[in-house]
């Protein structure tokens, strides 16, 4: 088969740029952070979704992304400026693999790689990188700085939105562009880095003196109307309301401002101004139907395991989540992160991403200043994961974890330049940094 000179040219210009994209993330892997979670939120918002079948091979710009910032990871990895990476995160890149290359050989490369490409390569291949990155660099508050302006981007769309269309339920849907479409502005995970951004704030991290734009975040959030997000969110709010250190002030501040909008959203309905935001939230509180047709069709799955290597191993990659839901044949995922794994990586898979997350949690109460936050986004995710799959960008909060929780036994930074979270040197008569000074 001869190729087109114009197709050798454009492989080979497309090489290049992928080895210059990869080299850079080596350099300054901040830069890969941001740039991918950039892209894949703009995705995500023009509602760019690969076809489900199709005879050739369909690229994402998230997907040239993903193999640039996995080829960085092993990179770091080989010259030994990387981080270790855990054994549960090997594990689960092994697994996926293994399940990759036999949905390959079983049903193409196009249908298998459609269904793992975003909750499982993009996912593990991101959280791979992130926990790769060399020690010395800030990785809280990079995160922070990346999450705050998205929410706030992602809130400005949900605005500009609701101005145009109005506040809709998780029922509602309304015609765009001849289409059909759900009436909420933002999806669950662009709804879940809203609610992640606020918790930041709350705790501290992020831009100066920027908590109180905590509030309006968390408003964005309860609006938007995704009731696993309210819960996720809700989780947090209340984990760092009973778990922070007394500080009156803040706790006076957070109480006023919480008085106030209870005060405005009193008067807004008695001058039936909020009839419509009341109705719809009631509406999408009320509204059990979408839960039990998820249970169903969760226990119609798990009977599609047969024998212990499925069990074990899973199911490759293209065998799909065909089911019958009161009469009805069902082809989308199963809406259940826990039972995805299960399906496509066994209980080896399942295991593993639930000690991956154990020891995250463990390792975290080492670290007095950031302990809070990390096991609060920890719970986020696991709770986010009961009814949805863990979006791409959610795998930079994986691999924050993963490289944010140092050991117990591990000695303690001397410097700043050696600790992923540290944000401020805390100096004693032994420190560098008073030795420095005297």
């Amino acid at each position: 088969m001869l190729l087109d000179p114009t197709t050798v040219l454009f492989g080979c210009a497309g090489l290049i740029a992928c080895a210059a994209l990869s080299a850079s993330f080596v350099r300054w892997p901040v830069w890969g952070i941001g740039l991918y979670t950039a892209v894949q939120l703009w995705q995500s918002q023009q509602n760019m979704r690969p076809p489900l079948r199709s005879p050739g091979l369909d690229l994402m710009p998230t997907d040239v992304l993903t193999v640039c910032l996995l080829a960085a990871a092993l990179i770091m990895s080989v010259r030994k400026r990387g981080r270790r990476p855990r054994a549960s995160l090997l594990v689960l890149l092994g697994l996926t693999a293994c399940a990759l290359m036999r949905g390959f050989g079983l049903f193409g490369v196009q249908t298998a790689g459609n269904e793992a490409r975003t909750s499982f390569v993009q996912l593990l291949c991101v959280a791979f990188f992130v926990a790769a990155i060399p020690p010395g660099r800030n990785l809280l508050r990079v995160v922070s700085l990346i999450w705050v302006p998205a929410a706030c981007v992602l809130s400005l769309a949900a605005l500009l939105w609701w101005l145009n269309v109005g506040i809709g339920s998780n029922s509602d849907s309304i015609m765009v562009d001849g289409v059909l479409t759900n009436a909420r502005p933002v999806n669950a995970a662009e709804a879940l880095i809203i609610g992640q951004a606020a918790l930041m704030l709350l705790c501290g991290h992020g831009f100066a003196r920027g908590r109180a734009l905590a509030w309006p975040l968390l408003l964005v959030v309860v609006l938007t109307q995704h009731r696993t997000v309210w819960l996720a969110t809700g989780v947090m709010v209340t984990g760092w309301l009973v778990c922070r250190r007394r500080q009156s002030g803040s706790r006076a501040a957070a109480l006023a401002v919480l008085g106030s909008v209870s005060v405005l959203s009193l008067l807004a309905v008695s001058l039936g101004a909020a009839d419509q935001v009341t109705s719809s939230l009631a509406a999408s509180s009320e509204d059990d139907t979408t839960l039990m047709w998820r249970m169903e069709g969760w226990h119609a799955l798990v009977a599609h395991l047969d024998g212990v290597p499925e069990w074990l191993l899973g199911q490759p990659f293209g065998s799909g989540y065909d089911r019958v839901v009161d009469g009805t044949l069902v082809t989308v995922s199963p809406h259940d992160y826990y039972l995805e794994v299960l399906l496509r990586l066994g209980l080896l898979g399942l295991a593993a991403i639930l000690v991956l997350y154990a020891r995250a949690w463990r390792e975290a109460g080492a670290d007095r200043e950031h302990g809070l936050l990390l096991r609060l986004l920890i719970c986020s995710q696991l709770v986010y994961m009961i009814t949805y799959s863990l979006s791409p960008e959610q795998a930079v909060i994986v691999g924050l974890l993963t490289t944010c929780a140092q050991p117990r036994s591990a000695p303690r930074p001397s410097t700043t330049q050696e600790s992923p979270c540290l944000a401020r040197l805390h100096s004693s008569p032994a420190s560098p940094a008073r030795t420095a000074r005297i």
